[in-house]
């Protein structure tokens, strides 16, 4: 008796795993292809949170937008426009669940793939769509549900909600077949088993996002390849990064990924030709300098790096090459520079720096200026020992060597004062903290830009436009781009570092808008 009723609490608890196995649904993810070249994961309820609309503050205005809808609906729709305003998930919508992003080269076409929470409620949410003639009429097949809204395809089951960006009745007709196929996809032909994917989706950031370098404008394609051998395809490279809105700072982080051990040791060998800089020129740059660069570099390794690329071997002979090799050998150390001065009268103003082994470089280059061509009032003169000028119609740049320091300016003043430390120098930056332990650094300064003679006189002109323009300016303190390792970062940083970049961003916009 016992063993029988063991055997039908077995055979009832298998039953019940199938029925659940059978009624649970698909995961969302599974419908982007595996060849998807570039696609972004949009934490929405994060972005949310972060841009305060949910704040009390915004109560005032949601209830505004409400009562600016509710006389042109009838009760029934604005009811339910309202519980959606109020609660995004009320839409049948899985706000809490990431937005993705994506187009592949087999459906070439902007995708956003959302996920169902209730299917009851986004039925409920398309009627009220298709009352207010916002969407075609739904047609339902064997896979799946779709309806149209200004041009756009919108695509779902109990699973998967997707609009897909089509042009025309052939491409809609097309994208209608290929959905067919997504949606039956499991994970293993899918994107979510790519080992690019599943690395750009782990941080915690409000965006992350994944491109092939296939996706990348071809233009751009060409520079990234620069200093690549010709055996390396750059298909075999792909971008990941993230996106994350932080108190005073917006944070977009990159790094490259490949499973291709020949790109790995590129990848590894272009790191190496980076060096930790020791700041050394910090001191020499004022704290209003516009743009700061700073940067440690292996020369050598540089020069063995380009030497692999097989177009810069046929374009240069050997003794080019030579003189090449030794030019970028005398680099070893850090180089920095700067954009000092703009003004209406004269050239902008710069002033660099570089560490080097000697000055046999810039004597070289200026016994052989009868090569390089110079013509109509160019010409290289030497003022001294390892002290040039190289003249122009237009300006002069002085340049030379000072006790291992190489240095470069067009600006006389600059020139005289070579190697003084600024009583307010770079290390006063708003961004002096943000360098240190990087190998690559930039820094636009927002702050000194908009403290310009120039600058404020344009404003001045421009009207209410321009005026708009330097308010939204004025929030910004700086712009930076840097490296750390194989990890990339750029970083548009605020004046208010006690609120979230977002939130700035959408109070100002409140504020333009009158709410």
């Amino acid at each position: 008796m016992v063993k029988k009723m063991i055997s039908q609490l077995s055979a009832l608890a298998v039953l019940i795993v199938f029925l659940v196995s059978c009624s649970k649904q698909s995961e969302y993810t599974n419908v982007i292809p595996s060849d998807a070249s570039a696609v972004a994961a949009i934490d929405l309820k994060s972005l949310i949170n972060k841009a305060g609309l949910d704040d009390k503050e915004n109560e005032a205005a949601k209830q505004k937008m409400l009562d600016a809808l509710k006389s042109g609906m009838n009760a029934a729709t604005f009811q339910q426009l309202e519980k959606v305003i109020k609660n995004p998930g009320e839409s049948g919508i899985d706000v809490e669940s990431p937005f993705y992003v994506f187009t592949s080269p087999t459906f070439p076409y902007a995708t956003v793939v959302a996920k169902v929470g209730n299917e009851s409620d986004l039925n409920s949410s398309l009627d009220i769509m298709l009352k207010e003639q916002l969407i075609q009429p739904i047609t339902e097949t064997d896979d799946y549900k779709f309806t149209t809204m200004n041009g756009s395809l919108i695509a779902f089951n109990n699973s998967t909600f997707m609009i897909v960006g089509v042009n025309g009745t052939t491409q809609t007709e097309e994208a209608k077949k290929a959905i067919t196929n997504l949606m039956k996809q499991t994970s293993d032909n899918s994107i979510t088993e790519s080992g690019a994917f599943q690395k750009a989706m782990k941080p915690k950031n409000d965006v992350n996002f994944f491109v092939s370098m296939m996706a990348i404008p071809e233009i751009y394609r060409k520079q990234a390849s620069i200093g690549l051998p010709t055996n390396i395809k750059l298909e075999d490279i792909t971008l990941l990064g993230g996106l994350s809105f932080e108190k005073g700072r917006i944070v977009l982080k990159t790094e490259n990924y490949t499973e291709n051990d020949e790109v790995k040791a590129v990848l590894k060998k272009q790191q190496e030709a980076l060096k930790k800089p020791n700041n050394a020129f910090a001191k020499y740059f004022p704290a209003s300098t516009l743009l700061f660069f700073n940067a440690g570099i292996n020369g050598e390794a540089i020069y063995s790096m380009i030497n692999e690329n097989a177009e810069f071997r046929d374009k240069v002979s050997i003794a080019k090459a030579a003189e090449i090799k030794d030019l970028f050998s005398s680099f070893d150390g850090d180089i920095s520079g700067g954009l000092i001065n703009v003004t209406m009268t004269n050239m902008p103003t710069f002033v660099a720096y570089a560490q080097v082994k000697n000055g046999a470089a810039l004597e070289a280059l200026y016994k052989n200026k009868k090569n390089l061509g110079l013509t109509n009032g160019q010409d290289i003169i030497e003022l001294s020992k390892n002290e040039y000028v190289y003249k122009t119609k237009n300006m002069n740049i002085f340049f030379g060597v000072k006790e291992k320091l190489m240095y470069a300016t067009n600006d006389e003043l600059l020139y005289k004062n070579i190697g003084k430390a600024e009583d307010k120098s770079i290390k006063d930056a708003p961004y002096a903290s943000d360098i240190k332990g990087k190998n690559v650094f930039m820094a636009i300064n927002v702050e000194a830009i908009l403290d310009l003679p120039i600058v404020k006189m344009v404003t001045g002109f421009g009207g209410k436009e321009a005026k708009m323009y330097f308010d939204l300016a004025s929030k910004i303190s700086y712009l930076s781009s840097s490296s750390e390792g194989e990890v990339g970062e750029v970083d548009l940083c605020l004046k208010d570092k006690d609120v979230n970049a977002l939130k700035q961003i959408v109070d100002f916009a409140k504020q333009f808008a009158g709410m």
